[in-house]
Protein backbone atom coordinates (compact mmCIF):
# COMPACT_ATOMS: atom_id res chain seq x y z
CA UNK A 1 0.00 0.00 0.00
CA UNK A 2 1.28 3.51 -0.97
CA UNK A 3 0.42 6.22 1.61
CA UNK A 4 0.32 9.69 0.32
CA UNK A 5 0.47 12.86 2.12
CA UNK A 6 -0.54 16.12 2.72
CA UNK A 7 -0.96 19.52 2.66
CA UNK A 8 -0.62 21.73 5.64
CA UNK A 9 2.11 22.94 8.43
CA UNK A 10 -0.16 26.31 7.91
CA UNK A 11 -0.71 25.81 11.61
CA UNK A 12 2.22 24.36 12.76
CA UNK A 13 2.43 24.36 16.26
CA UNK A 14 5.35 25.79 18.13
CA UNK A 15 6.98 25.15 21.58
CA UNK A 16 4.54 25.95 24.28
CA UNK A 17 5.51 27.27 27.44
CA UNK A 18 3.74 25.71 30.03
CA UNK A 19 2.32 26.38 33.76
CA UNK A 20 3.80 22.77 35.07
CA UNK A 21 5.89 23.77 38.22
CA UNK A 22 7.49 21.08 40.49
CA UNK A 23 10.56 22.39 42.79
CA UNK A 24 12.68 24.04 40.97
CA UNK A 25 11.62 22.57 37.59
CA UNK A 26 9.36 23.37 34.83
CA UNK A 27 7.56 21.62 32.11
CA UNK A 28 7.22 22.51 28.47
CA UNK A 29 5.39 21.35 26.34
CA UNK A 30 5.78 20.83 22.67
CA UNK A 31 2.77 18.81 21.59
CA UNK A 32 -0.39 19.60 23.82
CA UNK A 33 -2.84 17.01 25.48
CA UNK A 34 -6.20 17.65 27.10
CA UNK A 35 -4.35 17.58 30.49
CA UNK A 36 -1.45 19.90 29.28
CA UNK A 37 -3.33 22.48 27.37
CA UNK A 38 -6.19 23.77 25.62
CA UNK A 39 -7.26 20.41 24.64
CA UNK A 40 -7.17 20.53 20.89
CA UNK A 41 -4.72 19.87 18.96
CA UNK A 42 -3.51 20.18 14.70
CA UNK A 43 -2.72 16.97 12.57
CA UNK A 44 -2.57 15.26 9.53
CA UNK A 45 -4.94 12.01 9.59
CA UNK A 46 -5.62 8.84 6.94
CA UNK A 47 -7.68 6.33 8.11
CA UNK A 48 -7.49 3.00 7.05
CA UNK A 49 -10.14 -0.22 5.94
CA UNK A 50 -8.76 -3.22 7.72
CA UNK A 51 -5.97 -3.76 10.70
CA UNK A 52 -4.08 -5.61 8.45
CA UNK A 53 -3.56 -2.43 6.35
CA UNK A 54 -1.82 -1.31 8.75
CA UNK A 55 1.52 -3.81 8.12
CA UNK A 56 1.23 -2.63 4.19
CA UNK A 57 1.21 0.99 5.71
CA UNK A 58 4.06 0.25 7.94
CA UNK A 59 5.87 -1.16 4.88
CA UNK A 60 5.39 2.18 3.08
CA UNK A 61 6.84 4.08 5.73
CA UNK A 62 4.02 6.12 6.24
CA UNK A 63 5.87 7.37 9.63
CA UNK A 64 9.09 8.92 7.56
CA UNK A 65 9.83 12.57 8.24
CA UNK A 66 9.99 13.21 4.13
CA UNK A 67 6.25 11.02 3.61
CA UNK A 68 4.07 12.84 0.75
CA UNK A 69 1.56 14.36 2.77
CA UNK A 70 -0.47 15.28 -0.33
CA UNK A 71 -3.42 12.70 0.52
CA UNK A 72 -3.63 13.51 4.09
CA UNK A 73 -6.99 15.14 5.37
CA UNK A 74 -6.23 17.49 8.19
CA UNK A 75 -7.70 17.07 11.59
CA UNK A 76 -7.93 18.41 14.57
CA UNK A 77 -7.59 15.80 17.49
CA UNK A 78 -8.13 14.30 19.81
CA UNK A 79 -9.89 11.76 18.20
CA UNK A 80 -13.20 9.71 19.91
CA UNK A 81 -15.63 7.74 18.59
CA UNK A 82 -17.54 8.75 22.20
CA UNK A 83 -18.75 12.65 21.76
CA UNK A 84 -18.25 12.19 25.83
CA UNK A 85 -14.51 11.47 25.99
CA UNK A 86 -11.48 13.31 24.09
CA UNK A 87 -13.86 14.28 21.54
CA UNK A 88 -12.64 17.11 19.12
CA UNK A 89 -12.46 14.80 15.46
CA UNK A 90 -14.94 11.99 15.31
CA UNK A 91 -13.27 8.23 14.50
CA UNK A 92 -15.24 5.14 14.16
CA UNK A 93 -12.85 3.41 15.56
CA UNK A 94 -15.38 0.56 15.31
CA UNK A 95 -15.16 0.75 11.52
CA UNK A 96 -11.43 1.87 10.49
CA UNK A 97 -7.44 2.04 11.11
CA UNK A 98 -5.97 5.72 12.16
CA UNK A 99 -2.74 6.86 11.46
CA UNK A 100 -2.27 10.28 12.59
CA UNK A 101 0.57 12.63 12.05
CA UNK A 102 1.36 15.87 14.35
CA UNK A 103 4.50 17.95 13.62
CA UNK A 104 6.05 20.42 16.07
CA UNK A 105 8.98 22.65 15.86
CA UNK A 106 12.44 22.64 17.83
CA UNK A 107 15.08 25.40 18.40
CA UNK A 108 18.34 24.95 19.11
CA UNK A 109 17.52 26.18 22.97
CA UNK A 110 14.80 24.04 22.87
CA UNK A 111 17.57 20.88 21.95
CA UNK A 112 19.91 22.52 25.04
CA UNK A 113 16.43 21.89 27.93
CA UNK A 114 16.17 18.10 26.00
CA UNK A 115 19.52 17.38 26.38
CA UNK A 116 19.40 18.13 30.46
CA UNK A 117 16.34 17.47 30.95
CA UNK A 118 13.76 14.86 31.24
CA UNK A 119 11.34 13.95 28.33
CA UNK A 120 7.60 12.42 28.33
CA UNK A 121 5.39 11.38 25.93
CA UNK A 122 1.90 11.09 27.51
CA UNK A 123 -0.75 9.31 25.94
CA UNK A 124 -4.45 8.03 26.41
CA UNK A 125 -5.22 5.25 23.41
CA UNK A 126 -8.41 2.79 22.39
CA UNK A 127 -6.71 0.61 21.15
CA UNK A 128 -3.10 -0.95 20.44
CA UNK A 129 -1.10 2.05 19.54
CA UNK A 130 2.27 2.06 17.81
CA UNK A 131 4.30 5.56 17.76
CA UNK A 132 6.82 6.83 15.96
CA UNK A 133 9.24 10.07 16.21
CA UNK A 134 10.77 11.36 12.93
CA UNK A 135 11.16 8.16 11.74
CA UNK A 136 11.56 5.97 14.23
CA UNK A 137 9.20 3.50 16.05
CA UNK A 138 9.36 4.38 19.93
CA UNK A 139 6.56 2.62 21.67
CA UNK A 140 3.14 0.09 21.37
CA UNK A 141 0.95 -0.55 24.05
CA UNK A 142 -1.94 -3.57 23.67
CA UNK A 143 -5.70 -3.00 24.70
CA UNK A 144 -6.69 0.31 26.12
CA UNK A 145 -6.11 1.96 29.17
CA UNK A 146 -9.35 4.16 29.45
CA UNK A 147 -9.32 7.97 30.35
CA UNK A 148 -5.70 7.49 32.17
CA UNK A 149 -2.57 8.56 30.85
CA UNK A 150 -0.14 6.38 29.67
CA UNK A 151 3.90 7.83 29.98
CA UNK A 152 6.84 6.77 28.11
CA UNK A 153 10.31 8.53 29.52
CA UNK A 154 12.54 8.45 26.80
CA UNK A 155 15.68 7.02 27.02
CA UNK A 156 18.77 9.33 26.49
CA UNK A 157 19.23 7.34 22.98
CA UNK A 158 15.65 8.38 22.12
CA UNK A 159 16.25 12.17 23.10
CA UNK A 160 19.11 12.40 20.01
CA UNK A 161 15.73 11.46 17.72
CA UNK A 162 14.55 15.12 18.29
CA UNK A 163 16.02 17.49 15.93
CA UNK A 164 16.38 21.23 15.37
CA UNK A 165 13.35 22.47 12.79
CA UNK A 166 10.93 20.43 12.10
CA UNK A 167 9.91 17.24 14.00
CA UNK A 168 6.83 14.76 13.56
CA UNK A 169 5.63 12.20 16.12
CA UNK A 170 3.13 9.60 14.47
CA UNK A 171 0.60 7.46 16.06
CA UNK A 172 -1.38 4.16 14.47
CA UNK A 173 -4.05 2.57 15.97
CA UNK A 174 -6.13 -0.37 15.42
CA UNK A 175 -9.90 -0.41 15.02
CA UNK A 176 -12.03 -2.39 18.03
CA UNK A 177 -15.48 -3.73 18.48
CA UNK A 178 -15.84 -1.44 21.56
CA UNK A 179 -14.98 2.63 21.72
CA UNK A 180 -12.14 3.80 20.47
CA UNK A 181 -9.87 7.24 21.12
CA UNK A 182 -6.55 8.91 20.83
CA UNK A 183 -4.78 11.95 23.18
CA UNK A 184 -1.20 12.04 22.84
CA UNK A 185 1.50 14.72 23.50
CA UNK A 186 4.74 15.45 24.13
CA UNK A 187 7.11 17.33 27.18
CA UNK A 188 10.48 18.33 28.55
CA UNK A 189 10.87 19.21 32.35
CA UNK A 190 13.98 20.53 32.76
CA UNK A 191 15.59 23.40 35.22
CA UNK A 192 15.66 26.76 34.32
CA UNK A 193 18.73 27.64 36.46
CA UNK A 194 20.92 25.37 34.54
CA UNK A 195 24.22 26.92 33.29
CA UNK A 196 23.40 24.78 30.10
CA UNK A 197 21.03 27.14 29.53
CA UNK A 198 22.35 30.21 28.14
CA UNK A 199 22.05 32.38 25.43
CA UNK A 200 22.83 31.30 22.20
CA UNK A 201 26.96 32.35 21.27
CA UNK A 202 27.60 33.73 18.47
CA UNK A 203 29.10 31.11 15.29
CA UNK A 204 32.91 31.40 15.21
CA UNK A 205 32.40 33.28 11.90
CA UNK A 206 30.39 35.86 13.45
CA UNK A 207 32.78 35.77 16.71
CA UNK A 208 36.18 36.36 13.88
CA UNK A 209 33.99 39.19 12.96
CA UNK A 210 33.14 40.91 16.29
CA UNK A 211 36.22 43.80 17.26
CA UNK A 212 37.03 44.05 21.04
CA UNK A 213 38.63 46.46 23.15
CA UNK A 214 40.67 46.35 26.07
CA UNK A 215 38.35 46.34 28.20
CA UNK A 216 36.41 43.85 26.54
CA UNK A 217 33.47 45.61 25.30
CA UNK A 218 32.41 45.16 21.42
CA UNK A 219 33.03 48.21 19.22
CA UNK A 220 31.27 48.37 16.08
CA UNK A 221 33.38 46.72 13.57
CA UNK A 222 31.77 49.30 10.93
CA UNK A 223 33.49 51.98 12.72
CA UNK A 224 36.57 49.94 13.55
CA UNK A 225 36.48 49.29 9.56
CA UNK A 226 36.46 53.21 9.15
CA UNK A 227 38.88 53.59 11.51
CA UNK A 228 37.33 55.88 13.83
CA UNK A 229 38.55 53.84 16.37
CA UNK A 230 41.33 54.30 18.36
CA UNK A 231 43.81 52.87 20.52
CA UNK A 232 44.40 49.05 21.08
CA UNK A 233 41.95 47.11 20.02
CA UNK A 234 41.65 43.11 19.47
CA UNK A 235 39.91 40.99 16.13
CA UNK A 236 40.34 37.81 15.05
CA UNK A 237 42.30 37.10 17.97
CA UNK A 238 44.80 40.04 17.08
CA UNK A 239 46.15 43.26 18.53
CA UNK A 240 46.02 46.32 16.51
CA UNK A 241 47.15 49.39 17.22
CA UNK A 242 45.40 52.78 15.94
CA UNK A 243 45.74 56.05 16.33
Amino acid sequence: MSIRNSLLLLFLPLATVSTARAADNVTEYFLDTVDSGDGSWPCLFYELNYNTDITLADRAKWYASDEDESYWREGIGPFSIDQNKFLVTQWQSSVHPILIRRHFTLTAEDLVKIEIGVVNMMYSYDENPTFWLNGTRIATATGWNDDNYATYRFPNARKKLLVEGDNVLCVSLQQGSGGGHIDYGLSVTYDPTSTAISPLLASPEEEDERVYNLQGQIVNSESTNSKSSSGIIITQGKKIFRK
